[in-house]
C-alpha cells in the first residue's frame, strides 16, 4: 500500500549555478562577478521543497543523473522530507542551470538551462507512479520536462478528477485542449504575453476565469472571478533575491487552495509567501517554513488584507 501524498509535482530537478553580478556582459567581454554559489533547483524541485516547507506531505517525480548533481539532488529532498521513490537515475547529466543575478536595486535575474535528465522522464515511469498521483489532492507541473509528459499526465488528472496546476514555464505552446484540461495556469506576465500576444491581462483571464492566475512579481497576482478582475497586491519587501519566487508563489498557492479551496484566499497566501520567498538567496533555501508565514502575519495583520 503506497503512501497519500497531498501534492505530487512532476517536473525537473537542476543544480543551480548561481553567479552575483553587477551588470550582463557584452558580446565578446568578460567581467568579474561578486559572488557564485552551488544551489539545489529546478522548477519541479524547487516547488516540491516549498510545499513541504509548508507543512504538507509531498512526492517527487522525474530524472536526474548517475553523478554527484543527481545524488546531492536527492539527499537534498530527503532534508526537506519530499519523496523521491519515483525519481529515477538516468544516462544523462542532471539538469544544470545558469542564473545570473543582478546586483541592482531590483535584484532581478536572468537563467540558461540545459534540461540534461529532466528530458529522460517517460510515460512508463509516470505509469509506475500512478498509485501516489491518483491519491494525490493536487499534481504541480511544468515546462522544464517533455511536453508530451505534461500534456499525458493533464489527461490522467482530468480522469481522475485530480486538481491539476500548470506554470507554464519556460514557456513552450500550449495545446488549447491543455488549457482546458488544467485546473489552474499560472504563468507570469511575460509567459502570459507569450501565451495571448495579441490580447490584454486583462481579457485573457476573462477569458479564463477562475483559472488562469498571472504573477506580476512585487505587485502581486492577478485572476478573474467570473465578475470582476480582481488586482491581489504583494507584500513590500526589499528584495535580495527574486530566484525560484514564482515558484514559491505556485507551491503555497497550491497548498493553501487544498485546504481553503478559496481561490482569492489562495492567491493572499501566495503573495506573502513569494514576497518572503525574495529576502534570501537560492530558490529552495529562500521559500518560507510556515511557522515563518504565520509569525509575518502575526506582526503585519493591521497592513495585510487577508
Amino acid at each position: 500500500m503506497q503512501n497519500q501524498y497531498d501534492i505530487v509535482v512532476i517536473g525537473s530537478i537542476n543544480m543551480d549555478l548561481f553567479f552575483e553580478i553587477n551588470r550582463a556582459p557584452a558580446l565578446g567581454e568578460t567581467i568579474e562577478g561578486q559572488a557564485f554559489h552551488f544551489l539545489q533547483g529546478g522548477k519541479g524541485a524547487n516547488q516540491a521543497i516549498a510545499a513541504a516547507k509548508l507543512g504538507h506531505k509531498v512526492a517527487m517525480i522525474g530524472c536526474v543523473g548517475q553523478a554527484a548533481f543527481g545524488t546531492i539532488a536527492l539527499k537534498n529532498f530527503e532534508k526537506y522530507g519530499v519523496n523521491h521513490t519515483h525519481v529515477h537515475k538516468v544516462e544523462a547529466h542532471t539538469g544544470v542551470a545558469l542564473v545570473s543575478s543582478f546586483q541592482t536595486k531590483k535584484k532581478d535575474n536572468s537563467i540558461v538551462i540545459v534540461p540534461g535528465a529532466n528530458k529522460k522522464i517517460t510515460k512508463e515511469m509516470i505509469d509506475k507512479a500512478l498509485p501516489i498521483i491518483k491519491k494525490a489532492k493536487v499534481v504541480l507541473l511544468q515546462l522544464e520536462i517533455p511536453i508530451d509528459i505534461v500534456e499525458y499526465v493533464l489527461d490522467i488528472c482530468q480522469k481522475y478528477h485530480i486538481i491539476s496546476i500548470l506554470n507554464p514555464a519556460p514557456y513552450q505552446t500550449l495545446k488549447l485542449d491543455m488549457i482546458n484540461k488544467a485546473t489552474f495556469i499560472i504563468p507570469n506576465e511575460i509567459e502570459v504575453a507569450q501565451m495571448f500576444p495579441h490580447h490584454s491581462i486583462e481579457l485573457n483571464c476573462a477569458q479564463y476565469p477562475k483559472k488562469l492566475i498571472v504573477t506580476r512579481g512585487s505587485m502581486g497576482a492577478v485572476y478573474h472571478n467570473f465578475t470582476e478582475f480582481r488586482i491581489l497586491s504583494g507584500i513590500k519587501i526589499v528584495p535580495v533575491d527574486t530566484t525560484g519566487a514564482g515558484d514559491s508563489f505556485v507551491a503555497a498557492f497550491a497548498s493553501n487552495y487544498i485546504e481553503s479551496q478559496d481561490i482569492e484566499q489562495a492567491i493572499k497566501f501566495a503573495n506573502i509567501c513569494a514576497g518572503l520567498s525574495i529576502t534570501r538567496i537560492g530558490a529552495q533555501e529562500s521559500s518560507p517554513k510556515l511557522v515563518e508565514v504565520e509569525a509575518f502575519v502575526l506582526e503585519h495583520r493591521e497592513n495585510l488584507d487577508i
